[in-house]
C-alpha cells in the first residue's frame, strides 16, 4: 500500500515514495517501454536501483512523487488499499536562483494512454507554481515520443527549441525538443 497522499485529483492521487514502493520503481525504470522513451539505457542492478531510489526519496529540492490510481474508489470506500501504483511525476531538479525546474513522468506500460499522467502532472504543476513559486518548468522530449509531446502540449507547454539528432535511440540520432511553460501561463489559464 502506498503512503500517506500528499495531492488528490478526481482519478489519480501523488503519494511520496517509500521504502515498500522499491520493487515497483525497480520493476518499471529497467522495462524497455519505460526507460528507452527517457533515454535511460544503462541497465540498473537492484542496488543501483536502491540508489537511485534512495536518492528520490531524500532529495531535497526536487518534487518526486509515486502517481497512485483509484482515488475516486478509495475515496468512497475509505480504503488505500484501492489505489493501485501508475507510475512517477516529477521536477527532481529544482534551480533555486532562478525558480526553474526540470519535469519529468512515467506510466507503467499497462497505465500509459488512460489519462493519468496529465492529471498528474497537473497536480504537481498546480504545487510547484502555486506553493512552491516557481517561475517557469521545462522538459525534454525525443522526436519519436509523440505521446509525452501531445501530453505536454495538452497542458499548454510550448516547444521552446529543437535540438538537432541530440538523442541516440532506436539505432539512429533522433531531435530533442524542450517544452516550456510559465508559472503566469499555468495560473492565468481558463479551466
Amino acid at each position: 500500500m502506498p503512503g500517506p497522499a500528499f495531492l488528490h485529483g478526481e482519478r489519480v492521487s501523488l503519494h511520496t515514495w517509500e521504502d515498500e514502493d522499491v520493487e515497483f520503481f525497480q520493476e518499471h525504470r529497467n522495462e524497455e517501454a519505460i526507460r528507452r522513451p527517457l533515454t535511460d539505457v544503462a541497465p540498473r542492478n537492484r542496488e543501483q536501483i536502491e540508489e537511485q531510489f534512495e536518492e528520490r526519496i531524500y532529495g531535497d529540492d526536487g518534487m518526486v512523487f509515486l502517481v497512485c490510481a483509484g482515488e475516486e474508489q478509495a475515496r468512497l470506500t475509505g480504503d488505500e488499499d484501492e489505489l493501485t501504483r501508475v507510475g512517477e511525476v516529477a521536477i527532481p531538479w529544482v534551480n533555486q536562483p532562478h525558480g526553474t525546474g526540470m519535469l519529468m513522468y512515467w506510466a507503467a506500460p499497462e497505465h500509459q494512454g488512460e489519462g493519468y499522467i496529465p492529471e498528474a502532472t497537473s497536480l504537481l504543476l498546480d504545487h510547484a507554481f502555486g506553493e512552491r513559486r516557481l517561475h517557469k518548468v521545462w522538459a525534454m522530449v525525443i522526436e519519436p515520443n509523440r505521446p509525452s509531446q501531445k501530453v505536454l502540449e495538452s497542458l499548454g507547454f510550448e516547444q521552446e527549441g529543437r535540438y538537432r539528432k541530440e538523442t541516440f535511440y532506436e539505432g539512429e540520432y533522433v531531435d530533442s525538443y524542450r517544452y516550456a511553460i510559465l508559472a503566469e501561463e499555468w495560473l492565468d489559464r481558463d479551466d
